[in-house]
């Protein structure tokens, strides 16, 4: 079972406030287990979803989410070959419950990693955010990825309910 702990908060304050490189001296803590890592891996989605969400919502175009990948592939300059498009316009569109290009969710981990950090980071870059601003989008992302994981331990419950 996946918490939030305060570990993954904090290393989730690290990474947002030096970027990917905050990954290398937690590394160890991350992933001194499979829970800890999990829970960690979650908030990063959480706050790739809350970030998404309050760029892309309550209105969007699919134009617009085409448009911000090919910015985001543009500003990344020589790091670009690591957003994967399709990926990157996927996750977006799952976050703001649009319909995906492909049915298919993707295989490549990585791909998924490497699209969520980059968006994730450009988004809090385009946000602009100051201590107090950071502070209130992480307490954001704890509250909904505690909510998100209600329900898939919800869904689980029920789903082992429905076998017996």
């Amino acid at each position: 079972m996946v918490e939030i702990r305060e570990e993954n908060i904090l290393a989730l304050r690290s990474f947002l406030l030096e970027g990917p490189e905050a990954w290398l001296p937690l590394q160890d803590v991350i992933q001194v287990d499979d829970e800890t890592a999990a829970g960690y891996m979650t908030l990063l989605y959480g706050a790739f979803s809350v970030a998404v969400r309050r760029r892309f919502s309550p209105t969007y175009t699919v134009g617009e989410v085409v448009r911000f990948v090919a910015d985001l592939r543009i500003k990344a300059g020589e790091a670009a070959y690591l957003i994967d498009t399709i990926v990157a316009e996927n996750l977006i569109r799952h976050a703001i419950d649009a319909p995906p290009i492909s049915p298919e969710g993707p295989e490549d981990v990585q791909a998924v990693l490497y699209a969520e950090v980059f968006v994730l980071m450009y988004l809090v870059a385009e946000a602009g955010f100051d201590r107090a601003g950071l502070e209130q989008f992480i307490e954001d992302v704890t509250a909904y990825t505690e909510k998100w994981l209600a329900a898939r331990r919800q869904e689980a419950s029920a789903a082992s309910v429905a076998e017996i």
